[in-house]
């Protein structure tokens, strides 16, 4: 009789357990992204939207990651806001890429091949220096050669007389003939080349203000346009 009671004693506690290992399973709570199970009496999970079912509890932490990553704050399953006190990042405006952008455009643009830099401006200055010394080279054995011809000539036809003072009118006559057209056509190749080198001088001036003042147009456009972006 002793040992029905015991075992009917037995069989009322495994009764007992039953239903509490079962009522424990029904406490487990699963984090709908991190998928970690915890006991909903320790109240670590909480349900930020009007989801249901295995996807009504999530980890606070894991949520505003999941919000970080997408840029919001609204659930795609039940398209409620994550509350309470869910934030997203700061969306970001492309005013400084597109600054970037149109500086980037500006500053590709080449001057024109017409334009002419420092280096070729010295290239054609030593070419018109030396086409320039070529002339008055070819001028001054020119005028050598007529001069000495004109001794040649001076000295045969006036030494039958054996004048000195006729010898030396007549040669200083020649000798002024011909150094006046050297004199003048020298000044005129100084002239010309004075002329060109003030031509390009002024040429480079003008393209040099001229590409300051298309960089400056071009900043006041890129200000412009990051203004009315922003």
């Amino acid at each position: 009789m002793a040992r029905e009671i015991i075992g009917r004693e037995k069989g009322m506690e495994h009764e007992e357990e039953l239903p509490s290992s079962s009522s424990s399973l029904d406490y487990l709570t699963q984090c709908r992204i991190c998928h970690e199970e915890e006991d909903e009496r320790r109240a670590t999970m909480e349900s930020p939207c009007g989801c249901s079912g295995s996807l009504k509890y999530a980890h606070r932490e894991c949520v505003q990651r999941w919000c970080d990553e997408k840029g919001s704050t609204l659930c795609e399953i039940c398209l409620q806001n994550f509350e309470p006190g869910y934030t997203m990042p700061p969306k970001k405006t492309p005013v400084v890429e597109t600054a970037v952008t149109i500086s980037e455009d500006m500053h590709s643009v080449e001057p024109p091949d017409s334009l002419i830099d420092g280096a070729d401006y010295t290239r054609c200055s030593y070419s018109a220096d030396r086409a320039a010394m070529w002339c008055r080279s070819l001028t001054i054995t020119f005028t050598i050669m007529l001069l000495v011809w004109h001794l040649v000539a001076v000295v045969t036809v006036e030494a039958a007389d054996h004048c000195a003072f006729s010898f030396l009118t007549m040669y200083l006559l020649r000798a002024a003939g011909i150094f006046l057209p050297f004199y003048v056509v020298m000044r005129l190749i100084r002239m010309v080349q004075r002329g060109q080198q003030q031509y390009r001088l002024q040429m480079l001036e003008d393209q040099r203000r001229n590409a300051s003042t298309m960089n400056h147009m071009h900043g006041q456009e890129e200000q412009q346009l990051v203004i009315s972006i922003q």
